[in-house]
């Protein structure tokens, strides 16, 4: 009788290791759709790549943005977008009389620049559906004397 539990135990430890090593047929399906859904806000400043994980909120407007570091090391790039968006180009402006229908930037670079607007730059939005958002950006300013510029800017956040 020892002999017979001995073999169902080691038998019901096999199949349990079996079975949880085991995985979904559909499961590398499932890989794709998280990778394809993976979201960013990314962007290029002095030749530097920076990938934040984005925020998204919504009041007047939408607002997609992404930060790291603090004190003297705040990095913030902040897309300011009307909620009815549309696909396509659009160009930014400083408007704050407009902000529920225009396109607006604002950025921090510490200690350099700190909450400044972007004077011109377009965000291209390339998808809209009911699962997300996705766009291009580039866009560039001056505060005292000083031009910043942002290229190669991109996202992709949930649709609210």
């Amino acid at each position: 009788m020892k002999i017979f539990k001995k073999v169902m135990f080691l038998s019901f430890a096999v199949l349990a290791l079996v079975m949880s090593s085991c995985s979904s047929d559909n499961s590398s399906d499932d890989d794709s759709d998280q990778t394809s859904q993976e979201e960013f806000i990314k962007f290029k400043y002095n030749g530097t790549v920076y990938n934040f994980d984005p925020s998204v909120s919504t009041s007047l407007n939408l607002l997609v943005a992404g930060s790291s570091g603090i004190d003297d090391t705040y990095k913030r790039v902040s897309l300011w977008m009307p909620l009815n968006l549309s696909v396509g180009n659009h160009t930014v402006v400083y408007d704050l009389s407009q902000l529920t229908s225009t396109y607006q930037v604002t950025f921090s670079f510490m200690p350099e620049f700190n909450n400044v607007d972007a004077t011109s730059g377009n965000i291209n939005i390339t998808l809209i559906n009911d699962k997300k958002i996705e766009g291009t950006f580039n866009f560039s300013g001056t505060k005292s004397g000083k031009t910043f510029t942002v290229t190669e800017g991109s996202f992709r956040v949930p649709r609210l």
